[in-house]
């Protein structure tokens, strides 16, 4: 069931005429409707303009973006960084480069499409990924393995799923999406390149979409300093517009100024706030460190939608005819008292 809105949902949507909840979508930080974030945009937009649809390899350059990839590589950890202008099209720049490097490549189960080329298959599953893996590391070919992989489990485990990464091996190039965990996971927020790196992989590529938690138009891809030059130079980054400028710059001011930290701060208190009021009451899937909870009850999702509450709702076309979980996600945007609501109806509908 489709709802249309006039506007970009925040914590409240209106469905025919009638105000709702909306405890959904991808703005863990709540940064797309907050006020100082809103106006910090606003003003880099009237300063820069709305886009910058030159080539990045172009005669003209903006400041902006090197001290955009600067101060993401120094806020993630990673050597650099390199910005592009979404998150699908960071992933699919790594993917298409390491095929035609005619490395052996291996997906994980819950691999994003975005890192899946035509005719790529995921893995069936972690045990089988990692027996991939060794047949190709036995054959001590010269031409390492690449393992592409999210660094959370969407559907298959919500939040973090590093503990399943580090058995991988020592021998393989671990390629990672971490767009559902920029801003929200690992230390301050900044994801799991510092959790990942310690881990001994050959090399480590971070790819991520700035666009959920970060609030922005964007993408990013992290890694070494060769590496990225090696990127910068294909046919696929030079023919490609960049991210909105004015999105990087309110991105650097949010950094500088601690307000992705604030806003994180406020989530966290959410999601231990509802964890206290439910977890012996509903069975919701998900790990309470992380703002998002799965279940399959379609009773649940009709119950919330009679009371006034929206969740997220979609069939992936990669899950086949399997239905996809219905999701419940917190962001800092939402009050104590939204939270305390909808912790009442999921108690109530456990006990109904």
């Amino acid at each position: 069931m489709s709802f249309p809105s006039s506007t970009i949902p925040g914590t409240r949507i209106d469905i025919d005429g009638v105000p709702h909840l909306y405890f959904g979508g991808t703005a863990y930080l709540g940064m797309q409707s907050d006020p100082e974030f809103l106006a910090h945009h606003a003003a880099h937009t009237r300063h820069l303009g709305t886009h910058w649809g030159a080539s990045r390899i172009g005669n003209v350059a903006l400041p902006v973006y090197a001290a955009a990839e600067k101060a993401l590589a120094a806020w993630l950890g990673s050597p650099a960084c390199l910005t592009l202008s979404s998150g699908f099209l960071s992933a699919r720049l790594l993917a298409e480069f390491f095929v035609g490097q005619d490395h052996p490549c291996l997906f994980s189960p819950n691999c994003h499409e975005a890192l899946l080329f035509p005719g790529a298959t995921r893995e069936a599953d972690w045990d089988r990924l990692g027996r991939a893996l060794d047949h190709y590391t036995a054959g001590n070919s010269q031409v390492l393995p690449v393992v592409f992989t999210d660094a959370t489990g969407g559907s298959l485990r919500p939040g973090p799923v590093w503990d399943l990464l580090e058995p991988l091996g020592r021998n393989c190039i671990l390629v990672v999406d971490d767009s559902h965990g920029l801003g929200i996971t690992g230390p301050d927020g900044s994801g799991a390149w510092k959790p990942l790196q310690t881990m001994g992989f050959r090399e480590l590529i971070l790819c991520g979409s700035l666009g959920k938690a970060m609030g922005i138009t964007g993408g990013l891809i992290a890694g070494s300093a060769a590496r990225l030059q090696a990127l910068r130079k294909t046919s696929f980054f030079a023919g490609a517009s960049p991210a909105p400028p004015a999105g990087l710059a309110s991105l650097i001011q949010a950094l500088d100024t601690g307000l992705y930290r604030q806003k994180l701060e406020q989530l966290r208190e959410h999601m231990s706030y509802l964890w206290q009021r439910v977890r012996q009451v509903i069975p919701l899937h998900g790990q309470e460190s992380y703002p998002v909870m799965h279940f399959k009850d379609a009773a649940l999702s009709g119950y919330l939608r009679r009371h006034r509450v929206l969740i997220t709702e979609f069939q992936y076309p990669a899950e086949g005819g399997e239905t996809s979980p219905s999701r419940i996600v917190l962001t800092a945007a939402h009050s104590r008292e939204d939270i305390a609501y909808l912790a009442d109806l999921l108690k109530a509908f456990e006990s109904s």
